[in-house]
């Protein structure tokens, strides 16, 4: 339907009736005349966007009443309808500025088509008295608080504003005729420019972040939307550039990347560290440390007792890091892990234990006047076959307790004696998983999320979920990392494609998908997605999570992906933010919509002071950048307030609901 204030004059009733039944359809706002006066009445209180007027009426002709409206409106778009071919009525009619003409009886295809055009035209002539308006403030207002430069189309610099010139350290006269790349910073890729360059030649408009050099060196990031400045033809005349500075920002990312990555109680590296490091190594060897009968400790003497006893061993494994050129990371409660970025022979491992035993030995722990020796067990991983990374704290683990079974000082994984075990329990996942397939047991649950601002839930997160054949349900993490070793896993991720979009296609909601790397650059399941989001119109309901601490090699790809599908209106979102890299140059570089915070940092905030100061970090990052964020792992009451007030946009976990069947869905009601 077009949206037109439309007035129609003819003086047939019956026509006038005919027209009025059939324009009705068509249009908005639709005025029915049979007389010149009355129509002229009206339209003197209010203006129409199109006038359609017979020229031969009693009283008053169309062209009569016309030559009267155009006193008032002298650019309302006019259609005269007419019976015959009369060449002085169409002289008067043109006179008039009446460029369109229908002859009677009336094509209605004709006259729709006409309507179109005429809407189009003041579409576009809005536009132009919009833009002209919006450049205007822009002149006033904005020159005074953004940065400003504009170029010609060959990119020369034809003007900057003063802030322009402080920030980057550059006069008008000394870069006027040259181009921005005079400032580029060498991370900043040819690609990027290439897509920037595309979207604005097409009259587009641009928006990203730019990392650049001043004049003096020093580094700058800058948030800059780019747009063309057109003139009356539609053609691009000059490119105008409005930036904000958000250098500050960015350094203080790199404050919080550190806190993310550092033990809160001893100050050494942590967990999301050690992952990373692991990723990034290509041999390693690994010495998990574990404080034997720790519990009793804190049991005995308590926790802040207890504290005291981490953050001296945290202390001695610096000294030894330092020495033997280590990493040195608390990974747990009781356990703390060192890691050499190569595989240390056996000799060199035992000499390390031995010092870690001698100063145990020479410097007894004492705190308040109470005095005791500190045993510890240690479990050796060495590592020189990469796709068993992911597994590598798992072997440590086994080696430690295997090493106090056999009351040793320490024991070495050995890949052999597992291999047989982990080809066993492979096979029989993916056994198992195949037939799950076959029998329709691979499913999907929904964990709703809340909107802060009215708690309603308008989103649910779709988990995969095995079912066995006596009907127990089991969570991902007992057959995901199997499956992605083989092809079974792009298919249990088109299931949860298919059977989250057979749900969603019949309800309001949006729903999101967990993507890996794997999917992501899965062509098939790519276009699988697409064609499900396009086939039940799905389009701005559909949420693509991709995993944050899988990290990004194929960086470019991603990128290409993460556009195509946000073309068909898929947004997408970072999951477990804080469980891996926690690289905030994702969210600057990569196009995200939502952040979910992971539960690690959540699950104890109300009681965690630290952790408090992180999580309003991450969210008063993402309000900078205009990216929505998701608290995940909300399990009480204390913990859903605390957030509230920290102004979190979505909460999900337990204490809203626990994740849904498709049965219970259908009849679930939330009782927070």
């Amino acid at each position: 339907m077009l949206d037109l204030k439309l007035v129609l004059v003819e003086d047939d009733i019956d026509l006038l009736n005919k027209l009025g039944r059939i324009l009705k359809r068509e249009v908005s706002d639709l005025k029915l005349f049979s007389s010149a006066f009355d129509a002229l009445i009206h339209v003197q209180k209010e203006k129409p966007d199109v006038i359609i007027s017979d020229i031969k009426m009693s009283n008053m002709n169309g062209l009569e009443m016309v030559d009267k409206i155009r006193t008032l409106y002298p650019d309302v778009p006019v259609i005269i309808a007419s019976a015959f071919n009369d060449t002085e009525f169409f002289q008067k009619a043109i006179k008039l500025k009446v460029e369109n003409f229908v002859i009677k009886p009336i094509d209605i295809d004709k006259l729709l088509g006409d309507l179109k055009e005429i809407k189009n035209k003041q579409i576009i002539q809005e536009g132009y008295l919009s833009r002209g308006k919006l450049l205007e403030e822009y002149k006033d207002i904005v020159d005074r608080s953004n940065y400003i430069s504009k170029t010609n189309l060959k990119g020369q610099i034809i003007y900057v504003n003063d802030k322009f010139e402080n920030l980057t350290g550059y006069k008008l006269e000394d870069i006027k005729g040259k181009s921005h790349s005079i400032m580029r910073h060498p991370e900043m890729r040819k690609s990027f420019y290439e897509r920037l360059w595309k979207t604005i030649l097409n009259k587009g408009t641009w928006h990203g972040v730019i990392k650049n050099y001043s004049k003096s060196g020093e580094v700058f990031y800058v948030e800059t939307t780019i747009s063309p400045i057109l003139d009356k033809d539609d053609n691009i005349v000059e490119f105008i550039s409005i930036s904000n500075n958000i250098t500050q920002l960015v350094q203080n990312k790199k404050e919080l990347q550190k806190q993310l990555i550092t033990d809160r109680l001893t100050k050494i590296y942590n967990r999301l560290k050690l992952k990373n490091d692991l990723l990034n190594a290509s041999e390693s060897t690994l010495i998990l440390i574990n404080v034997d009968n720790f519990k009793d400790i804190n049991n005995l003497f308590g926790l802040y007792f207890g504290d005291q006893v981490l953050i001296y061993i945290a202390n001695l494994l610096k000294e030894i890091s330092t020495k033997y050129i280590c990493n040195c990371y608390r990974i747990s409660a009781d356990e703390f892990m060192l890691l050499f970025d190569k595989d240390i022979s056996i000799e060199e491992i035992e000499l390390v234990i031995n010092e870690i035993e001698k100063i145990l030995k020479a410097e007894i722990f004492s705190h308040e006047e109470i005095t005791f020796d500190i045993d510890l067990s240690y479990g050796v991983v060495q590592n020189n076959f990469s796709r068993d990374k992911n597994m590598l704290l798992s072997m440590a683990e086994i080696a430690m307790h295997t090493a106090r079974k056999e009351h040793k000082l320490f024991d070495i994984y050995s890949r052999d004696n597992n291999l047989r075990k982990n080809y066993e329990h492979n096979f029989k996942w993916n056994k198992k998983l195949k037939l799950a397939l076959e029998e329709n047991r691979i499913d999907v649950f929904f964990q709703p999320i809340v909107n802060v601002k009215d708690n309603n839930i308008i989103k649910y997160e779709s988990l995969v979920r095995y079912i066995e054949i006596d009907g127990s349900i089991i969570g991902p993490n007992d057959f995901l990392d199997v499956a992605k070793r083989s092809k079974i896993y792009h298919k249990i991720t088109q299931k949860v494609i298919e059977i989250s979009s057979n749900v969603f296609k019949d309800r309001h909601e949006t729903f999101s998908i967990n993507f890996s790397i794997e999917d992501l650059l899965n062509e098939d399941t790519i276009d699988y997605l697409l064609n499900k989001v396009n086939e039940y119109k799905l389009n701005n309901r559909v949420i693509v999570e991709i995993l944050e601490s899988e990290g990004i090699d194929n960086y470019i790809a991603v990128i290409d992906i993460i556009e195509k599908l946000k073309m068909n209106g898929i947004r997408i979102a970072i999951d477990d933010f804080g469980s891996g890299y926690s690289n905030f140059s994702y969210l600057i570089s990569l196009d995200i919509d939502i952040l979910k915070i992971d539960g690690s940092l959540i699950k104890d905030i109300d009681t965690n002071k630290s952790g408090q100061s992180i999580v309003k970090s991450i969210i008063n990052f993402t309000k900078e950048l205009g990216i929505k964020t998701v608290a995940e792992f909300v399990c009480s009451k204390e913990i859903y307030d605390l957030l509230k007030e920290m102004d979190i946009d979505y909460f999900q976990g337990y204490y809203i609901s626990k994740p849904l069947s498709i049965e219970q869905l259908k009849n679930w009601k939330k009782d927070v």
